[in-house]
């Protein structure tokens, strides 16, 4: 594990990397520097209409889920119509990963169904194409995963046993709107991944670079 470390979290949405690498971000939080990035809060629930709950909840939500895995939290609050990938954004990544110079970056993965995630990693992949910073992409958020013809495939893991798990779990405990109702299959989905590698439980990336680790 990284020690001494500044990290950059890249999150789509509130509650992405939470529930893709939260137990990772609370074990790294021990020992660097991490911080949250999320894009856009979004004002439509998940059947497309305007949700005041949303609205109102969701950013303050983060906030505590942050606080629980003793990580720093920036929202940058984009329209979610405005979204997209481009040069104004890729340089608005390139200049916010400059500013924070963070060590390592990690961001969801660009086969991911969701069409924000895949416009996320596009401009993450393009603001670091000449940075020298480790990058980390964590698996699949999008819960129920959708139609997807890739495969995750990753390369390295993390355990979460014990107490970063629970913090995991504590933090995706803050979503009441959404996440609630999905964390068993999250859990599930940790048991599965650490099976893999003989451990409890246990969270996955593809490392794309790493440099001075």
């Amino acid at each position: 594990m990284m020690n001494g470390k500044k990290i950059l979290v890249f999150s789509p949405h509130a509650d992405d990397v939470e529930i893709s690498m939260g137990g990772t971000i609370a074990k790294l939080s021990k020992t660097n520097d991490v911080t949250i990035i999320t894009c856009i809060v979004p004002e439509e629930g998940i059947d497309g209409n305007k949700d005041q709950y949303m609205i109102e909840n969701r950013a303050k939500e983060q906030v505590e889920a942050a606080k629980i895995l003793g990580s720093k939290l920036e929202i940058l609050n984009i329209g979610q119509y405005d979204f997209a990938y481009n040069r104004k954004y890729v340089k608005q990544f390139d200049d916010l990963i400059k500013a924070y110079d963070p060590d390592a970056v990690f961001c969801c993965w660009e086969h991911d169904t969701h069409q924000d995630h895949k416009t996320l990693a596009n401009i993450v992949y393009g603001a670091l194409r000449k940075n020298d910073r480790s990058l980390y992409i964590y698996d699949q958020t999008t819960l129920g995963g959708g139609i997807n013809a890739n495969v995750f495939k990753p390369n390295i893991w993390v355990d979460i046993s014990g107490e970063p798990l629970e913090l995991k779990v504590k933090a995706m405990e803050q979503y009441k709107y959404y996440i609630g109702k999905h964390i068993d299959s999250v859990v599930a989905r940790s048991k599965f991944q650490g099976g893999q590698v003989g451990v409890t439980h246990a969270e996955c990336f593809q490392v794309v670079k790493q440099i001075n680790l």
